[in-house]
């Protein structure tokens, strides 16, 4: 009986082990999977990434971690077979190249980053010239750009380096040259560009670009329409003014979408602290940019009604 209990002890100790070092080998090849992502970064690393990848799923075979590393091995190696049938083509010519990497592996970084940057650069010469000519197909495809930009990025997880953190930044400050567009006298499609911009918002790291997203927001959710919106964007305008080193022109902005806010808000409330605070805004907004001649009328407007008030009371 005694020997039976021995060997069950014995049995019970070996199981252990082997689950302790079971554990410790996931925990390792865990490790060493998330430090081989930063070979991902460039395309020039590519070959050392699919060789240490390969090295994990042989080294700790039968961990959850070495089959992570043999399926992202095997897909990176359909993405370096690609680029090398492709490796002479002009520049300008790689981007369908690129696109069809990113179907064999949509978080791979390197091809991310060359792929941003073309939708980036067509986006913010686009954005402008549909401004400019009014051309609704140009418009369109600016669109269109963007939302490959924002879907194609949606799928990458990023990371608290600064790196990944510019990306978000560039990412959001593209939403906005989309959203200028789209709000521009020539189109004034508020809807899609409170999507755009809100798309822009929810990859954006830094403050100061945050805060000039929100003034756009705050636009076309005034342009929403509803008593609800207005509040909504005075407060969004209110986000944007707190950050102190705000540019003038967006500065002046924020305070023009808070008059025109505040002044709808007066015409369903009738209340006077609702149209005081509507000639404070565009106030603020004039004695920073005196040719905003949309708000400056508005304000002439304002103060007018609000002498009329005066004298009849």
């Amino acid at each position: 009986m005694q020997k039976r209990y021995m060997l069950m002890v014995v049995l019970m100790l070996g199981i252990g082990v082997g689950c302790s070092g079971k554990a410790d080998q996931e925990q390792e090849a865990q490790r060493q999977v998330l430090a081989v992502r930063d070979l991902e970064e460039e395309l020039k690393t590519l070959p050392q990434a699919i060789s240490q990848y390969a090295d994990i799923a042989q080294k700790y075979s039968g961990t959850p971690s070495a089959e992570k590393a043999k399926q992202r091995k095997d897909k990176l190696e359909q993405v370096q077979e690609l680029l090398s049938k492709n490796q002479h083509l002009p520049s300008d010519q790689l981007q369908e190249v690129y696109e069809s990497a990113l179907i064999m592996a949509p978080d791979y970084l390197a091809v991310l980053k060359k792929l941003g940057t073309i939708y980036f650069n067509q986006t913010h010469l686009a954005a402008l010239g549909a401004v400019n000519t009014g051309i609704i197909e140009m418009q369109e495809g600016v669109v269109a750009t963007w939302n490959k930009q924002s879907k194609i990025w949606s799928a990458y997880e990023f990371r608290a380096i600064p790196d990944d953190r510019l990306w978000q930044d560039r990412l959001c400050r593209q939403a906005i040259d989309v959203t200028k567009m789209l709000i521009d006298q020539r189109y004034r499609e508020y809807e899609k560009g409170l999507r755009v911009i809100q798309e822009g918002l929810a990859f954006a790291a830094g403050e100061d670009v945050k805060a000039q997203a929100k003034v756009y927001e705050a636009y076309c959710t005034f342009w929403k329409g509803k008593k609800e919106d207005f509040e909504k964007g005075i407060a969004i305008a209110q986000e944007a003014l707190a950050y102190d080193f705000l540019p003038d022109e967006d500065k002046a902005r924020a305070y023009h979408v808070t008059g025109l806010c505040y002044t709808y808000l007066y015409q369903d409330t009738k209340k006077m602290a609702d149209l005081d605070a509507a000639i404070k805004a565009l106030n603020e907004c004039v004695n920073i940019d005196k040719d905003m001649a949309e708000a400056k009328d508005l304000l002439k407007g304002l103060r007018q009604q609000r002498d009329r008030i005066s004298n009849a009371s």
